[in-house]
């Protein structure tokens, strides 16, 4: 089979170009400038390599009483790194202005991507498709 390329532009700052013809999803993920919307999660884990420019992600992560812990990590040219679906996490710089990753699924459609937002140390979440927020419980971010 061929290889191509599908391009998709998700936003102002973020295009996704598709792999198609190889015997596993991929695609390439070009970031131009920091993510500013609601941190989110996705509906599978993955494995994304860094392939040129590095970020720093900011992770979030709720604990059994609700409250918010935030961890940032700087995410380096070069290194691989799993992500679970369930995992909190935006981008916030980009040291170099621009970053290409590869991004290979490792795992089906685990659930819907949900926008995330942090009031006052609680968290609140919404699903990709509906508006209103509600609160997040530890039973739902397993």
């Amino acid at each position: 089979m061929k290889l191509s390329i599908k391009p998709e532009k998700l936003s102002r700052v973020f295009k996704k170009h598709h792999i198609l013809g190889l015997p596993f999803s991929a695609s390439f993920n070009e970031f131009s400038a920091p993510d500013t919307g609601d941190p989110h999660d996705h509906p599978f884990d993955f494995i994304t390599h860094i392939v040129n420019g590095g970020y720093t992600e900011r992770i979030y992560k709720i604990d059994e009483f609700g409250n918010v812990i935030i961890t940032d990590v700087e995410r380096k040219a070069g290194t691989s790194h799993f992500v679970k679906a369930t995992d909190i996490h935006q981008i916030i710089h980009l040291p170099t202005g621009h970053c290409v990753t590869l991004m290979v699924p490792q795992s089906g459609h685990v659930r819907a991507t949900c926008f995330y937002r942090f009031i006052e140390g609680k968290a609140y979440s919404r699903l990709w498709n509906k508006r209103k927020f509600m609160p997040v419980s530890h039973a739902n971010t397993i």
